[in-house]
């Protein structure tokens, strides 16, 4: 009996290394962006970095953290420390500047950020897929899908 279930059929379509690919270019671009963004507008980033009564300067340590560990992400190079990374500044970000939870904006944030750190974990455990450096560098001829993973699809011939 064949599984019609519709993850069943993505699977067959989609390969779990073509779409941890995509994910982890999902939740690497951002990372990426706002580095640079935090770069490019470092004065005003010092003055909000200030705001939860961490020092300005601080922002030169965030920007190269973000963007480094998000094209680690988005690359798959030394993805899971930099999954690990990205997860909790996301934690750590959103508690310091987006605890507000009764400004209705805040609260998107607050949601988001929490959202990429689940997703962040996720990648964590499944690790970068096929398509990544660190894929490649240790052979590019098998996954480096977390084991469950393998078992699940295993399971499924």
């Amino acid at each position: 009996m064949t599984d019609r279930s519709i993850p069943a059929r993505v699977l067959r379509i989609f390969p779990s290394d073509l779409l941890l690919l995509v994910a982890r270019l999902f939740l690497g671009a951002p990372f990426i962006t706002f580095g640079v963004m935090k770069f490019l507008h470092h004065a005003s980033m010092a003055s909000y970095v200030e705001r939860a009564g961490v020092p300005g300067w601080f922002v030169w340590v965030v920007i190269p953290y973000q963007a480094l560990a998000g094209l680690g992400v988005a690359v798959g190079f030394q993805t899971r420390l930099c999954a690990f990374l990205l997860g909790g500044f996301c934690v750590v970000a959103t508690l310091l500047y987006h605890s507000n939870i009764a400004d209705l904006g805040e609260l998107s944030n607050f949601t988001k950020d929490f959202a990429t750190a689940g997703g962040f974990v996720c990648l964590w455990l499944c690790g970068p897929g096929r398509f990544s450096l660190d894929g490649w560098r240790s052979g590019a001829g098998r996954s480096s899908t977390m084991p469950l993973l393998a078992q699940t699809e295993a399971g499924r011939s």
